[in-house]
């Protein structure tokens, strides 16, 4: 079991992951990532582990528009519900970035994660060197797109033998508002985030980054309502985000390259439906802020 467990985690090079990069324009990215959950729940076997392809494509149309998609495709599933088994499109979208002086902004509109599509709006607002504000509002609505096993789904999506269709109206406003502190010397940075999330619970968030140059490793603490059968108030843990070697082939117009980054978290107290929220790029990460500024890890991302 170690032997495979390890096996795995060689794999899960996780492409939910990355950055906003200046490409030219025209330039293609193809990119393939793996993503890995388990659990400890059981005394049958050590771990529940399920492992998942995650393919994906950017495509950079000029002027800081951008197309992104991806797909799943389920690998390894020991434990976990039948459901995870369906290939799946997970992500479809069209962004655009605007920079108005010293403010910045991400307007993404499309298929997001966590089965929601809709209009996302990003802003992000360094006051100076060490203090910048942040928005993030969305309108979205459910959808899903797959194919095998799609019975899995009745009751919830309009089904037949061979897919899952579904698409239900607009219905859930978010909306996030934080500050960040950036440390120079120490290149550390102080987020606190709150707002209204995905399954319309109310939350606080508060984390601690630090930055190295191919790492960030973050502790944060959490204070959100009891809804949606949470059992808990608090929450917290880590998070570590690595850079991957840069390996990848390139032409110019076409290029071919693993997953941007290598990403854990641990939550203590997590109840899966509480302070959720979509992305709207395959490769976003907390390391790396959804809109390109010369602030904060701005300057440390690697070109």
């Amino acid at each position: 079991m170690l032997k495979r467990l390890f096996i795995v985690l060689l794999l899960a090079a996780h492409s939910m992951l990355g950055m906003a990069q200046t490409q030219e324009a025209g330039q293609v990215e193809l990119f393939c990532g793996a993503e890995l959950n388990y659990a400890d729940i059981n005394f049958v076997r050590l771990y529940n582990v399920l492992v998942n392809l995650t393919p994906g494509v950017k495509w950079h149309l000029g002027k800081e528009w951008m197309f992104s998609a991806q797909a799943f495709l389920p690998i390894v599933n020991d434990g976990y519900e039948s459901k995870h088994n369906i290939v799946r499109l997970t992500n479809a979208a069209l962004a655009k970035q605007l920079h108005l002086g010293n403010q910045h902004f991400k307007v993404t509109g499309g298929l997001f994660g966590l089965d929601r599509y809709g209009l996302d709006v990003r802003w992000m607002y360094p006051i100076n060197s060490w203090l910048m504000l942040n928005a993030q509002v969305g309108y979205t609505g459910e959808w899903r797109l797959a194919v095998d096993n799609a019975e899995e789904w009745k009751g919830r999506y309009l089904v037949s033998e061979t897919k899952a269709v579904n698409f239900d109206g607009p219905d859930r406003l978010t909306g996030i508002v934080g500050a960040n502190v950036w440390l120079e010397p120490w290149s550390t940075e102080f987020r606190l985030s709150g707002g209204r999330y995905l399954n319309e619970d109310m939350g606080l968030q508060f984390e601690v980054l630090r930055h190295f140059r191919n790492c960030t490793v973050s502790a944060f603490a959490q204070l959100h309502e009891k809804k949606n059968g949470a059992k808990y108030k608090e929450a917290g843990g880590f998070k570590v985000v690595m850079l991957l070697p840069d390996w990848k082939w390139k032409d110019r117009k076409f290029t071919l390259r693993p997953a941007h980054d290598f990403r854990l978290t641990y939550n203590a107290q997590a109840d899966g439906v509480s302070m959720k929220m979509y992305t709207t790029d395959p490769e976003e990460n907390e390391r790396t802020y959804p809109v390109r500024i010369p602030w904060g890890t701005g300057h440390l991302e690697r070109r």
